[in-house]
C-alpha cells in the first residue's frame, strides 16, 4: 500500500513537471498590437518607476503560474508528512526492531519536509499580504 501511494505522489509530481515543460516549449502565438519601445523610451519609463505593459504582463503571468505551483507543492507536501507520521511513531514504539539507517532517513526526510513547507507557506502567505496591499492602496 505505501509502495503505491509513493507511485501515486511520483505521478503527480510527474505530470506537474511536464505540464510545465509542456507550457514552456509551446509555440508562442503572435500577439497583435504590441507595443515598440525605443531604446531612447527606456531610461524616461524607469526614471518614472514605470514598466511597459508587455514585460507587465509577463511579470504577472509569470507570478502567478509560481504561485500556483508553490500551492500545488504545498498540497504534496502536506500529503507527504502526513504519511511519514505513522512509519515514525511505528518505529519509535518498537525500539527493539528499529534500524537505525532507515530510521535516521525517515527522520531527515521529515525534517526537510517540514523545512520546505514552512518556507513555501512563508511565501505564499507574503504573496497574499502583497496583494491585499496593492488592492488597497493601487499605485498611481
Amino acid at each position: 500500500m505505501r509502495d503505491f501511494l509513493i507511485l501515486v505522489g511520483f505521478c503527480v509530481f510527474t505530470f506537474l513537471l511536464g505540464m510545465r515543460l509542456k507550457r514552456r516549449l509551446e509555440k508562442k502565438k503572435p500577439q497583435e498590437g504590441q507595443i515598440r519601445i525605443r531604446k531612447n523610451q527606456r531610461p524616461k519609463m524607469a526614471a518614472g518607476g514605470e514598466e511597459p505593459p508587455l514585460v507587465r504582463e509577463r511579470r504577472l503571468r509569470r507570478e502567478r503560474r509560481t504561485h500556483y505551483f508553490t500551492v500545488v507543492l504545498l498540497f504534496v507536501l502536506f500529503g507527504l508528512m502526513i504519511f511519514m507520521i505513522p512509519a515514525l511513531v511505528t518505529d519509535l514504539s518498537m525500539p527493539d526492531r528499529i534500524q537505525y539507517p532507515h530510521f535516521f532517513l525517515r527522520c531527515f526526510i521529515f525534517v526537510f519536509t517540514i523545512y520546505i513547507f514552512v518556507l513555501g507557506y512563508v511565501k505564499v502567505s507574503r504573496r497574499i499580504k502583497e496583494r491585499r496591499e496593492e488592492k488597497r492602496n493601487p499605485r498611481k
